[in-house]
């Protein structure tokens, strides 16, 4: 039973880790950047020129841009494959362990097709989140603020 509450605890640890510092509230444009067409808004560190700040900026999104695109092409080449695992299973199975061989090659499929699908649900927010711990990293105070989601 000890168990269970320590695994429970931890995943909360774990899921609570991953929450960015989202608001409700529109931040104020004499303190925050917003980046265009993005919920990201940048508070410069105090001790940063604004020269520094911008090549910081510039810097950390080509990184987590980079960071970003490099796993979601990793996750889409890991679903296809097993997707194309699970098709080619479907489509040579034959013989008394075909309906075996059906059934893996759809789960193969369905797992393959799921990871592409979650790969390109989450690039945003990894972008995002490198971005967020690029900038935090230098000193920079970062934030997400989504008018669309915000309490009026």
């Amino acid at each position: 039973m000890q168990t269970k509450g320590l695994f429970f605890f931890l995943l909360l640890f774990v899921l609570s880790s991953c929450v960015s510092n989202t608001i409700n509230v529109k931040p104020d444009a004499e303190e925050y950047l917003q980046l265009v067409d993005t919920p990201v808004y940048v508070k410069r560190s105090s001790d940063t020129d604004l020269y520094a700040f911008e090549n910081e900026l510039d810097e950390c999104i080509k990184t987590s841009n980079n960071r970003a695109n490099r796993s979601s092409k990793v996750g889409i080449g890991f679903g296809s494959y097993l997707a194309l695992g699970g098709l080619y299973t479907i489509a040579t199975a034959s013989g008394v362990f075909a309906p075996i061989y059906v059934a893996a090659g759809t789960v193969g499929g369905v797992l393959g097709g799921s990871t592409i699908f979650v790969t390109n649900a989450t690039k945003k927010f990894r972008e995002y989140s490198g971005l967020e711990k690029c900038l935090e990293k230098k000193g920079h105070d970062v934030i997400f603020y989504d008018a669309k989601k915000a309490k009026e």
